[in-house]
């Protein structure tokens, strides 16, 4: 029987990554069949297309505010619990500032959408329902807030899978159930919107629950470990994180939020739906972002560039090796994607195709933003947030208008393309690090080639038998291509060890 040797894994960054990515990728890879169900069966058949953009809406609107209100604590979180880590010490009272000073800013949040409800109403007059439920902004942002801090608090912990499972499977098991309930009436509309905005609330329940079985839930403050001189630097990097994270959650929701405003609910919920399909993309980089930070900056504090390059390397061509998969799998479907969805929603191929591309730019630049965050040039996220929210807003309402939500995922792509260039040249100019290799170059190559045979090929009548076989036909050509390419090393080490034991 094989035993694992966990000093070793987790004395070599990146066996961490490995490790915690695998289980985090499965982890949300059911996440995804889970969201498929309620994303592409229930929401499009049991909700109008307004009533699916309300919920959309509501999220990207919390998302926005929240990366306000927690002042930055969910990177300083991560940045510096390797100053406070002590296991004979409670962590010098660590968790208790990550929960204190978000709750500022929870505050701070509250008197806005008091003070400026009539002009945050105003904004999207042309969306049915968000005027009678603009406060259920209130248990999501809490929610979402405290959730954020102290999954950061987690993960810097190295205890990355926790949070995948309760937002991946938990939270979509929770949407899936207040769906049917809804759909036999045992629900109504607006119970069914309160319900949605307080299982937001359920998340950081459940990580406290699960510090408190590890027992790790330390509340007691320690105040005298708080010199004036480490406040300071945690306040001024709060601050910048702040800002600087602002650069791609506007990215990321701000043509949702321009469209809600510009176009309406319905046109909103259909972009959503597309929206999803091509994010589905992104689930590798979802998963070493989970864990490849906190080990960013413990070899940044220890001034250990070389396995920061190591890490910087190996994200990029790790997630690209099955984000061009997804990618291929995704777009090879779209004829069978047509026919399971609603005519409604039908029609949004290359907003698909479009928000897939704008998935494995990022996937592409590796962890680059992780890089600059927890290293003394943070700062630069600033400069970076001030260039991209001016093109971001801009080409949304160029494009919009004329375009719709195509226009939408032109103005995305196109805001990730320049927002990767910057911050990949940045992190080469000061460390002279990049992410990149011949082997991207073969990857893609190889990828496009893939994506090209499975769309000359025949379609079957059965629409769910041929999803069935042309992914399976895909993921077999696509894997014995990449390793007989040896295109990571990774990734051939993964396929060694399952051989050796089940084959």
């Amino acid at each position: 029987m094989t035993v694992f040797n966990f000093q070793r894994i987790f004395s070599d960054p990146l066996g961490v990554i490995k490790q915690q990515s695998i289980i985090n990728t499965i982890i949300t890879y059911i996440g995804i069949l889970l969201g498929f169900i309620s994303t592409i069966y229930l929401y499009p058949n049991f909700l109008e297309p307004d009533q699916y953009g309300l919920t959309r809406l509501l999220l990207s609107v919390s998302f926005v505010f929240t990366q306000f209100a927690h002042l930055g604590m969910n990177n300083t979180a991560i940045r510096f619990f390797p100053y406070f880590e002590d296991d004979n010490n409670d962590h010098n009272g660590f968790l208790f500032l990550v929960l204190v000073v978000p709750s500022t800013g929870f505050i701070l949040f509250l008197g806005v959408i008091f003070l400026f409800d009539d002009l945050l109403i105003s904004y999207y007059d042309t969306s049915t329902y968000f005027g009678d439920y603009y406060l259920l902004l209130i248990p999501i942002v809490f929610g979402l807030l405290y959730f954020e801090v102290i999954n950061s608090y987690v993960r810097a912990r190295l205890h990355s899978v926790p949070g995948s499972v309760i937002s991946e499977v938990i939270l979509r098991l929770v949407t899936i159930l207040l769906l049917v309930f809804f759909w036999f009436n045992w629900l109504n509309f607006q119970q069914f919107m309160i319900g949605f905005a307080c299982s937001y609330i359920l998340q950081p329940l459940l990580l406290l629950l699960f510090l408190f079985k590890q027992g790790e839930l330390f509340l007691k403050p320690n105040f005298a470990y708080l010199k004036t001189t480490l406040v300071k630097r945690m306040a001024n990097y709060g601050l910048f994180a702040v800002l600087g994270g602002m650069t791609t959650l506007i990215v990321n929701n701000i043509d949702i939020i321009m469209l809600g405003s510009l176009s309406g609910l319905s046109e909103t919920g259909v972009y959503a739906i597309a929206f999803y399909i091509g994010s589905v993309i992104i689930v590798p980089q979802r998963a070493v972002g989970k864990i490849a930070p906190s080990l960013i900056a413990k070899h940044l504090k220890e001034k250990n560039y070389n396995q920061v390059e190591r890490i910087y390397k190996s994200s990029s061509i790790n997630q690209m090796v099955p984000g061009f998969l997804v990618f291929i799998g995704v777009v090879a479907n779209l004829h069978n994607l047509d026919q399971i969805l609603p005519e409604t929603y039908t029609g949004a191929s290359m907003v698909i195709i479009l928000i897939g591309i704008s998935k494995l730019i990022n996937m592409a630049a590796g962890i680059n933003g992780a890089i600059i965050l927890n290293s003394k040039f943070y700062r630069f996220d600033l400069i970076s947030m001030i260039i991209l929210i001016i093109f971001s807003i801009s080409l949304n309402y160029w494009l919009i208008p004329s375009y719709g939500m195509t226009g939408a995922a032109i103005a995305t792509v196109s805001s990730l393309l320049l927002y990767n260039l910057i911050k990949g040249i940045y992190v080469w100019i000061k460390f002279r690090m990049q992410p990149f290799s011949s082997k991207i170059l073969i990857l893609t190559g190889f990828s496009s080639v893939v994506l090209w045979a499975s769309l000359n090929t025949g379609h079957l009548d059965n629409t769910y038998f041929d999803i069935l076989l042309r992914s399976a036909a895909i993921t077999l050509v696509y894997s014995v291509g990449v390793l007989s390419l040896n295109i990571s090393e990774e990734v051939n080490g993964i396929w060694k060890d399952l051989k050796s034991k089940f084959l």
